[in-house]
């Protein structure tokens, strides 16, 4: 149980509870802050499978969700990479082995997935690979929707020409304003830029498209984000989401923009939580659905019981496979390594043992935003879970402050309660006797 002391827009003092295992959100005297949500039958909420190494989870030979790994080379070398320190554990495909997979896709999948995502590295340095395996995909699942992320950099007439015939569904991850911190802006060069703003044009109509951002310490202003891409692309409509905070998956990340001060950290969660006021968080899908799913759970009382990882790859319908048919813990890691989980042609066989569900993590038992946060990465440890986490923390905290303003006219000032922070590395300064 937490107390959220806030304040309203006299500035008088506003005390809540909440509890984010019962979702329960009421005034000191115990009576809801938002009105129960009307249903005709109370939710029958199913507990999430938890998992742990010693305790490890299953994969299904019938995905709903079937993520595609082409490889993970990229023309990019961002300074925050969630892949770079998996690269070397890649499993090294050619274009023929497209061709071995949609072949051995029929000894172990049993149904249709309804999503169908492909990845990197960067995708688009594969699309060779993507003109065998996409066309078969489409045909074998026609009502599955066929989806990419791509850093935008590699299009050609033909690549856009592919994307509309088979009806992509593009996510083109590029950071605005805090663009240097992966490389080379493609908006740069005019004929890359001409290529991604008719991608815009063809694909935004109907929702095809989406330009999405990672938040770093450069770059924490969802707002200002969006600002850039509608001075961009001289389009007010122009919708952008979040691919999230920054995480550390390596020690670059550790010792660059993965880290925060405190400054920085409080600069994050005022323009997240002023976005809310001004309405701005509300053309930010990532934004919308975080302070949605919060509002939502504290209507319905989602008991925490039934939340699995944020990423989703804990569940066993949600598969990720390379083109050797490996079976990996998710699609940033590479099958020669501890996240090669086995053949999904033994899929029975395959154990997730990489990963930790947030429910053995004292510090996510103990936070006040883990409904809004789903435990960082699964499989991360030690000061790179530690430091993810605390992003993802702050992150969080500014998104409940925003649901507050917006749907309660009250600002959070401080949070009082049992929080329990995972222990980082503490840096001890040496300094030389004079």
């Amino acid at each position: 149980m937490f107390i959220l002391h806030c304040t309203d827009a006299a500035g008088m003092p506003v005390s809540l509870r909440y509890a984010p295992h019962s979702s329960a959100l009421t005034n000191l005297d115990g009576t809801p802050v938002l009105a129960t949500r009307q249903v005709a039958q109370q939710p029958a909420w199913e507990d999430a499978v938890r998992i742990n190494p010693g305790q490890p989870g299953l994969k299904a030979a019938n995905p709903s969700v079937l993520k595609i790994q082409l490889g993970l080379g990229c023309n990019y070398t961002c300074s925050y990479c969630n892949q770079s320190s998996q690269v070397e554990s890649m499993a090294m495909t050619r274009t023929a082995d497209a061709q071995a997979f949609l072949h051995d896709l029929d000894k172990w999948m049993e149904g249709a997935p309804s999503e169908i995502e492909l990845w990197g590295g960067e995708p688009l340095l594969y699309f060779r690979k993507l003109q065998v395996l996409v066309p078969e995909l489409d045909r074998r699942f026609p009502d599955a929707e066929i989806s990419m992320v791509t850093n935008g950099s590699l299009l050609t007439q033909e690549i856009l020409d592919f994307i509309a015939f088979y009806d992509i569904r593009i996510t083109v991850s590029h950071d605005g304003p805090g663009q240097h911190l992966r490389g080379e802006d493609p908006f740069d060069d005019p004929i890359r830029s001409a290529l991604l703003m008719a991608l815009w044009r063809e694909r935004r109509a109907e929702n095809r498209m989406i330009f999405s951002s990672v938040l770093t310490p450069a770059n924490s202003d969802p707002a200002a984000i969006r600002q850039w891409f509608v001075n961009r692309l001289d389009d007010e409509s122009v919708v952008t989401s979040l691919e999230g905070i920054v995480a550390t998956h390596d020690d670059k990340a550790l010792a660059g923009p993965g880290v925060w001060s405190n400054a920085q950290y409080q600069r994050l969660r005022e323009s997240i939580a002023s976005s809310f006021e001004t309405g701005e968080a509300l053309r930010i899908p990532a934004l919308v659905q975080k302070a949605r799913g919060f509002l939502q759970s504290a209507m319905e009382g989602t008991p925490s019981t039934s939340m699995g990882q944020k990423c989703g790859m804990d569940r066993s319908d949600h598969v990720a496979v390379d083109l050797h048919s490996n079976v990996l813990t998710c699609h940033n890691t590479g099958a020669n390594a501890e996240h090669g989980l086995g053949s999904a042609l033994e899929m029975d066989a395959i154990r997730l043992t990489t990963s930790t569900h947030w429910s053995f993590r004292e510090c996510c038992s103990h936070c006040p935003v883990l409904q809004l946060c789903g435990g960082s990465c699964m499989y991360l440890e030690g000061e790179q879970f530690a430091q993810s986490c605390e992003n993802e923390y702050q992150f969080g905290m500014g998104v409940l402050d925003g649901a507050l303003r917006r749907a309660l006219g009250l600002k959070l000032e401080t949070i009082e309660g049992d929080i329990r922070r995972p222990t980082r590395r503490k840096m001890i300064p040496i300094v030389a006797r004079q």
